[in-house]
């Protein structure tokens, strides 16, 4: 059994707590959230015992024995609850993005490296069915070797007014596309060398900075791939992982809301006809109890988790690299940031 510290008691906190709950081998041992009504909330609605929480991550490591702490506080904070984790000797499951500024990123993820425990970020939307299902098929060859990934999304994406995601400049990318970037690692079974993007928002639209977007990713073998997307889209919507499309010269593979397909030309007598089948998607635990049974079986193998901070940093790349694009006008290498 694992001992976890949930730091955050938020919307996104509370998710967690109910996540943590239902996973055999992990038992919440305390909370830490600094705001009382967020305390307030949890109390009632999520039935946190009051006794169990605590206004500082330090005095609940004193208090509990744990061997973990699960991070859901705001990016900006999330280094310095990483950092206080580790002087206690605790891993950490961190909600992404890893941070909101780089550097911090990169010297967060050195200070786990450096004491030998395991930082795992919730890059949950790489365990879904999709992306597993499509990284097995392209691994097996279905369509040959990939040259293009397109990929679109219509969201209307963080309305709450005054919330960060709409105050702040670049949060659709510095948010929600580290999913999508990092998916597109995963699916694809590579990272980018060079990414130019324009960014841009709509007249209509409720964020103060770009909430809209074309991007195009080279990768080393020739591969492109594109991610067109608006966060203000008030028309027909992509569902949350996006339409995707991936092409080789054997067929494709599309994704979209209600499945997946796999396109290809097939012989016939006189000739050959397009077919579209669909594929069944592989079945997959729930996201957060995938990644809590991840990061349990690499502090018991004593290796990497998927998604270790280390190697987020190259999704996070993507990030910061397309910010670095949109605001320069120019293609960005990613060892820019690597």
């Amino acid at each position: 059994m694992y001992r976890a510290i949930i730091t955050g008691l938020g919307g996104r906190g509370l998710h967690w707590v109910k996540a943590a709950k239902q996973h055999p081998d992990c038992e919440i041992v305390a909370y830490v959230e600094p705001f009382e009504p967020n305390r307030l909330r949890a109390i009632e609605k999520a039935e946190v015992p009051a006794e169990q929480i605590y206004e500082t991550l330090e005095s609940a490591a004193i208090a509990v024995e744990a061997e973990f702490v699960i991070d859901v506080t705001p990016p900006a904070a999330h280094r310095e609850i990483a950092e206080t984790a580790f002087a206690a000797g605790l891993h950490v499951l961190g909600e992404k993005p890893l941070s909101d500024n780089f550097n911090d990123a990169v010297q967060v993820a050195e200070a786990g490296r450096v004491a030998g425990l395991k930082h795992m970020i919730t890059q949950n939307y790489r365990f879904g069915g999709q992306p597993r299902t499509t990284r097995r098929l392209l691994s097996d060859g279905l369509i040959g070797k990939p040259g293009q990934c397109d990929i679109r999304f219509y969201i209307p994406w963080a309305d709450a007014p005054g919330s960060h995601y709409v105050e702040q400049p670049f949060m659709l990318l510095n948010d929600m596309m580290v999913h999508h970037f990092d998916m597109m690692r995963y699916v694809l079974g590579q990272n980018p060398v060079q990414v130019h993007a324009i960014t841009w928002n709509q007249p209509w639209g409720w964020h103060k900075g770009d909430a809209a977007q074309s991007i195009v990713f080279q990768f080393a073998d020739g591969l492109m791939a594109t991610h067109v997307a608006c966060g203000c889209a008030v028309g027909s919507q992509t569902g949350w992982n996006g339409d995707w499309r991936i092409e080789g010269p054997q067929g494709s593979i599309d994704w979209h809301k209600s499945g997946m397909t796999y396109s290809h030309l097939h012989r016939v007598s006189n000739g050959e006809e397009r077919r579209t089948e669909e594929i069944s998607s592989d079945t997959v635990a729930p996201s957060e109890q995938a990644m809590l049974t991840e990061f349990f079986a690499a502090i018991a193998e004593d290796r990497e988790p998927e998604c270790s901070a280390r190697d987020n940093l190259r999704s996070l790349a993507m990030v910061f690299a397309a910010i670095r694009s949109s605001e320069e006008n120019r293609w960005v290498e990613l060892r820019e940031f690597l």
